[in-house]
């Protein structure tokens, strides 16, 4: 991935799987919904986390 655009996207499907985490499904859903592979759905959740959270704060 690279350019801006695609940085966006990444970002804005890991802000997706991580609005999915909390509506209480599995790391396997958001796998597919989102087509994700599932070794990576942690890794993005935890950066959805993280995003959202710096919107908030600002």
């Amino acid at each position: 991935m690279s350019g801006e655009g695609a940085k966006k996207r990444q970002q804005a499907a890991a802000k997706r799987c991580a609005r999915l985490r909390q509506q209480g499904l599995t790391l396997g859903q958001i796998a597919e919904i989102t087509g994700v592979e599932r070794e990576r759905v942690a890794t993005r959740i935890t950066l959805g986390e993280r995003l959202i959270s710096l919107e908030v704060d600002q």
